[in-house]
């Protein structure tokens, strides 16, 4: 067995299950596995998960601590109970790792936060899991769709619900302004009654305005689901 990342074999005693399954298994080395620090709830905002300023830890219990990022969703959607949660920070480590998965193209990745995303069906029982799809244009440069490859390597069933109808330049090209004035990209895919008084989880890779996130799930509200939370590997 090697590590899914740094490809140095992992020497470990097998389980009586996995010697009968001989299921090829995808998982970290611990050298691998300490490079990526996971995000805890201390001092964290309730909506986002982002790091609370001073001045923004001070609220009652009746009520949400929230970032000032999050106070901007709340005015612009006031109707959309939002929680977005991540599973890891987006630091310096997590930005290589996305580099050669995402930009460079080594599939082979995937299965690296495998654990990790097979937690969310306990989590997140009776959900529809649906991963934000790329447009027609950026699936072509990519050749993948870099959340699905990660749920099917995981072996986490999804659904496609939605379509990009507007393809835009990467993110990472844009500035927060721009990143935040961009037109709804997303329209349904599927049937209405297929998501109508259902509970959605929307998957997405990073976390960072949270404008595309905000885009697919009030594209996905105006079809009556009971709710509708978001998820991203980081944060």
């Amino acid at each position: 067995m090697k590590c899914c990342y740094c490809q140095k074999p992992i020497i470990k005693n097998l389980t009586i299950k996995e010697l009968v399954q001989r299921k090829k298994s995808v998982e970290l080395c611990w050298e691998c596995a300490k490079l990526f620090t996971p995000l805890s709830s201390e001092n964290k905002c309730d909506g986002c998960q982002k790091s609370l300023l001073k001045s923004e830890r001070k609220s009652t219990h009746s009520q949400k601590r929230l970032c000032t990022d999050c106070l901007y969703w709340q005015e612009r959607y006031p109707t959309y109970d939002f929680c977005h949660r991540s599973f890891f920070k987006y630091d310096e480590a997590m930005q290589t790792w996305f580099q050669q998965y995402k930009f460079t193209g080594d599939i082979r990745l995937a299965g690296t936060f495998a654990k990790q995303w097979q937690s969310l069906p306990k989590r997140f029982p009776d959900y529809l899991f649906c991963p934000i799809p790329l447009s027609n244009e950026r699936l072509a440069q990519r050749g993948f769709n870099q959340v699905s490859q990660m749920l099917k390597v995981s072996g986490v069933t999804f659904q496609i619900l939605l379509k990009r109808v507007k393809h835009h330049s990467a993110q990472a090209q844009h500035t927060r302004v721009k990143r935040l004035a961009m037109p709804q990209p997303f329209a349904l895919c599927v049937e209405p009654e297929q998501i109508k008084q259902c509970k959605i989880l929307l998957i997405d890779d990073v976390y960072t305005t949270g404008q595309t996130l905000f885009h697919a799930a009030t594209c996905l509200a105006e079809y009556q689901p009971i709710e509708v939370r978001t998820f991203s590997l980081a944060r």
